[in-house]
């Protein structure tokens, strides 16, 4: 038994990216869909229904009571992410497989579940070594800066009363897919611990995934599992993904039999990431970094290409051109 840990709460956007993310399970696993358990924390379980019925799905009620006592003393949003992982271990037996909801299946993750063990667990991918928050841009990377300075300056107590050093060499890994043995659930308390420690010194939201990533590479071999899952946490993917998914999830995909479904999210997956790449938001922000970064030449091409795919589609881009282009011509 594999049991799916997942959140989704407040606009309806935010439900759909849940239900592609739980079907793109189903469209590439190769175990039978009830050797599955879902645990779907949700405040709109009516929402999901029509698209997951026949699937194992175990709704986790979300009220504003609960998802207060999640976020903890320290007012936390993604503190609830430890919490909800807690519950769905002492809801199950097995090991746990969490994916944020802006996230999908490109393929079978089982072979790397069955890896799972006491001594190994999975994170999305490796980000960046603490050192290097140093280097990270002002104003953005002020709380960064600040976790930084924090870890270097303090030591931290864990739960059995230990002091603990966050050495600036350990690393973020991206916490939005994590795959956890069970014994991995002795591991939350100090999850916490180092989260609520770090977070109200430093209101860097990140601070529940750097808790997740120190307290896993320092006691286990952490590995990524990117290959299996794509998540799109980026505000331009996420974009394109909500205008995807209003047009795709309609009366007609909701009343299709559960297999007809399945087969179409998998065909969406299989394409979805080339349609990042390609589109035309993608583009308009490849241009806008890159003359942002004063590098017009890329820049410039990155918006003839979105101006060819979309001439007339958005006034604002071809404004903003023309504004680093009067910028450089001025010598900035």
């Amino acid at each position: 038994m594999v049991n799916l840990v997942v959140q989704s709460f407040g606009k309806e956007y935010e439900l759909k990216r849940a239900t592609l993310a739980i079907l793109s399970f189903f469209a590439h696993t190769s175990i039978d869909k009830m050797d599955a358990q879902v645990f779907l924390f949700t405040d709109k379980p009516e929402y999901f229904k029509e698209y997951l019925q026949g699937l194992p799905v175990k709704f986790m009620l979300l009220t504003p009571q609960k998802v207060k006592l999640m976020r903890g003393k320290i007012d936390f949003l993604h503190r609830m992410k430890i919490a909800l992982i807690e519950e769905s271990f002492l809801n199950s037996e097995g090991d746990l497989l969490y994916f944020d909801s802006d996230a999908f299946f490109i393929a079978d993750p089982m072979p790397l579940m069955k890896k799972l063990s006491p001594e190994m667990s999975f994170m999305h991918l490796h980000e960046y070594h603490f050192e290097e928050m140093k280097n990270f841009p002002l104003p953005g990377g002020a709380t960064f800066q600040a976790y930084l300075k924090h870890i270097e300056q303090n030591s931290f107590k864990l739960t059995d009363g230990s002091d603990f050093t966050i050495s600036p060499k350990l690393s973020s890994w991206n916490a939005g897919v994590m795959m956890l043995h069970r014994t991995h659930a002795m591991f939350l308390p100090d999850v916490y611990a180092l989260t609520e420690q770090t977070y109200p010194q430093t209101k860097n939201h990140a601070s529940e995934q750097y808790a997740f990533s120190i307290v896993l590479e320092t006691r286990t071999k952490l590995q990524t599992c990117d290959t299996v899952i794509y998540h799109y946490w980026y505000r331009i993917k996420k974009q394109i993904i909500d205008e995807f998914l209003k047009e795709q999830f309609n009366d007609g995909f909701s009343k299709k039999l559960l297999d007809e479904k399945i087969a179409i999210v998998k065909k969406w997956t299989e394409e979805l990431p080339k349609v990042f790449e390609n589109h035309v938001l993608t583009l308009r922000d490849n241009a806008v970094q890159k003359l942002n970064e004063n590098k017009y030449g890329e820049g410039y091409v990155w918006a003839a290409k979105a101006i060819f795919k979309a001439p007339l589609s958005d006034g604002k881009f071809i404004k903003d051109v023309i504004y680093h282009l009067k910028r450089q011509l001025k010598g900035g």
